[in-house]
């Protein structure tokens, strides 16, 4: 029998602590790229990037255009500093750099791989939570924060149980958002946020384990229950198997977009499951149209400008590189309608 998936229109109550910071949001929305934008970007040769990403709000990438989003995400973690009155959440942003690097630094350690160039951002330094990884390993005490101290050790275990880079990432993956829900406000907006993401790293974990043939004991010890998708249904998926998985996950909030995700998951390409889940929390993002001022309205900008440069990076890699550009419209088609 098919459920019935309906949720009720989103209501804002507002929140008059970000009635400054939902002005200046309001003031920037209008400067998002739309498609035509990107157009010009991947128009433009590649002796006129810098000057085309200036035009576009970029500025600052004379000696290399990937420069310049290096710059513009440094301007919007001090912008989003500077005007949230809830840190412990918005830091959130950043500390996911930290669990990613946590998780490169692991691996490099686990499988005595050398330690490959680390994301530029986060909330420590990498000498830091290098130099801590290594006294959690070893038995002593670190400053890194107990979040942090938590996921590595979650990912150690893992590691020791399963010795898969995939019990790694996954582990900090839960870890990251066990954190999340415990820091994230009220509000039915920042509820279904989570809930849709933790449905995004619960499916793209059960697919990673499926098609690696681990044990799926691993997806259950590191399953996340706020999601909208029940662990019964992954269950059920696991004892029909992998040619089975876009039938039985039609039957959930996501529908046929996810089931559709899941065929091309099964045939090795994961992206589709990144990309539906992006493209759910783009939608998401857009309600806030109805909200008069609140944290939602910093939260949504921030993650859809993290997008529109992650967006550019993609393009301007593909330029450099010389790869067709159809991958990159692709990308685009993610953020923009």
């Amino acid at each position: 029998m098919q459920e019935n998936f309906m949720k009720p229109p989103l209501i804002f109550k507002g929140d008059a602590r970000y009635t400054y910071a939902s002005g200046v949001i309001r003031g920037l929305e209008p400067y998002l790229l739309t498609k035509s934008d990107y157009q010009k970007i991947i128009d433009a040769d590649i002796n006129q990037l810098t000057t085309v990403l200036s035009e576009l709000g970029y500025g600052g990438g004379e000696h290399h255009p990937e420069h310049a989003l290096d710059i513009a995400t440094d301007n919007l973690f001090a912008l989003i500093d500077k005007l949230s009155q809830d840190r412990i959440f918005t830091d959130a942003i950043k500390l996911r750099y930290d669990f990613q690097k946590a998780g490169v630094i692991l691996k490099s350690r686990f499988f005595e791989k050398p330690l490959p160039e680390l994301p530029l951002w986060g909330m420590l330094p990498d000498d830091e939570l290098i130099s801590g990884v290594e006294s959690i390993l070893n038995g002593e005490k670190s400053n890194l924060p107990d979040v942090l101290v938590g996921g590595i050790l979650s990912a150690r275990k893992a590691f020791s149980t399963y010795n898969s880079p995939n019990a790694i990432e996954i582990a900090l993956d839960s870890e990251y958002c066990k954190h999340l829900q415990s820091v994230i406000p009220e509000g039915e907006f920042f509820q279904r946020w989570m809930r849709i993401y933790a449905d995004w790293l619960n499916v793209k974990a059960f697919v990673r384990i499926s098609l690696a043939d681990m044990q799926m004991k691993v997806f259950r010890e590191f399953f996340v229950e706020c999601g909208d998708i029940p662990e019964k249904k992954f269950a059920e998926a696991e004892e029909l198997g992998a040619e089975h998985f876009s039938s039985v996950f039609s039957n959930t909030e996501y529908g046929k977009e996810l089931s559709d995700a899941l065929k091309k998951a099964v045939d090795k390409n994961l992206s589709a499951i990144d990309t539906l889940f992006r493209i759910k929390l783009i939608s998401l993002y857009k309600y806030t149209k109805y909200c008069p001022y609140g944290l939602e309205l910093l939260w949504s900008y921030s993650l859809l400008k993290m997008e529109e440069i992650g967006v550019l990076r993609t393009i301007l890699r593909t330029k450099l590189a010389d790869i067709p550009i159809d991958f990159a419209r692709e990308v685009i088609s993610i953020v923009v309608e």
